[in-house]
């Protein structure tokens, strides 16, 4: 079996990262590609085989704290990984499945403050760890959580739709310090629906160390961005593969959106339910879509040089560094 390299630290042009045209599946297309960008990886962790450390089942969140350190959630594994910036291990922390105090039974995010407590979603709670990993407390949020996040303060925000806000900030105690953002205008044909749980707010969004949040409406290609605990712009976007909130059988389906900021640029990556489907990041700048560029993979969390981590679900599972060079 071919060697396998645990980290490759080194700066390369990696996965034909070109900037797309037309009216391709997928794209966005925008009437021209106004900027000339470039990724190129600095950074691979994951293997094929040897150290199970750095063997990867399904990378479902990557998050970092101030330190650059990056804590990687593997759903099928129930466990969270934490590496340095320099993609050194560091510690494994296992979360046994279960409905104990310690325990998961659908272990779905987690958000880490820049000093290093980390948050771990389970539906109606969060678990709580400190800076070194040793567990700390478990507490009812009293509402079901599907997704959280940091805002580069010690505490964490979570979404859910309870009381007409979604978006909520949470201590390491367990107290609710504050909630806003409210539920997003629901069409005609689905207001009878619209009590449903989950069904005002996405399951899924992003925040970054500046404090803005980003949220995708269910019903339309809109992004509304948050700073200070307040809209700060609404980002409208044309894909083809946007699909909204609709009725499938028993079942309601809608397209997710993994959404990051770096520089003056916001990238967006629309779920698609076929894994092999090519990963096209949406390109803001302020407000206006300015283009599209190919990608590795999700992209989850951006440090404090800009640089984009993205989980590869490819063959061999890893995370992947990139900067984002403007030619």
């Amino acid at each position: 079996m071919r060697q396998k390299y645990w980290i490759f630290i080194g700066v390369i042009s990696v996965l034909a990262m070109n900037w797309v045209a037309g009216h391709g599946a997928g794209d966005a297309s925008p009437a021209e590609q106004v900027l000339n960008l470039t990724l190129e990886q600095d950074l691979s962790i994951g293997v094929e085989d040897g150290d199970e450390n750095f063997i990867f089942g399904n990378i479902s969140r990557i998050a970092l704290d101030g330190a650059g350190n990056i804590y990687v959630l593997d759903y099928k594994y129930h466990v969270i990984r934490v590496f340095d910036k320099d993609g050194a291990f560091l510690r494994t922390i296992d979360v046994p499945s279960g409905q104990g105090p310690r325990e998961s039974v659908n272990l779905s995010g987690l958000a880490v403050t820049p000093g290093g407590t980390l948050f771990i979603n389970d539906r109606f709670r969060l678990i709580v760890y400190g800076a070194d990993g040793s567990y700390l407390r478990t507490f009812n949020t009293g509402f079901m959580i599907s997704c959280l996040g940091s805002i580069g303060t010690e505490e964490c925000i979570a979404i859910g739709p309870n009381n007409g806000q979604i978006l909520h900030i949470f201590d390491e105690t367990g107290k609710c310090l504050e909630s806003f953002g409210e539920y997003f205008p629901v069409p005609p044909k689905l207001e009878p629906m619209e009590g449903m749980p989950m069904f005002s707010a996405p399951l899924v969004f992003n925040s970054g160390s500046d404090g803005r949040i980003f949220v995708l409406n269910p019903f339309k290609y809109e992004i509304t961005v948050f700073k200070d605990r307040k809209v700060e712009e609404v980002l409208l976007g044309k894909n083809i593969s946007y699909k909204p909130l609709t009725q499938k059988g028993r079942a309601f389906i809608s397209t997710a959106a993994h959404i990051v900021r770096t520089g003056d640029l916001t990238l967006v990556l629309l779920s698609n339910p076929d894994p092999n489907a090519p990963k096209i990041l949406d390109v803001f700048r302020g407000s206006s879509q300015v283009g599209t560029l190919k990608a590795v993979g999700i992209p989850h969390a951006v440090d404090s040089l800009g640089r984009i981590y993205f989980a590869d679900k490819g063959e061999v599972p890893r995370i992947v560094r990139c900067i984002l060079i403007q030619n």
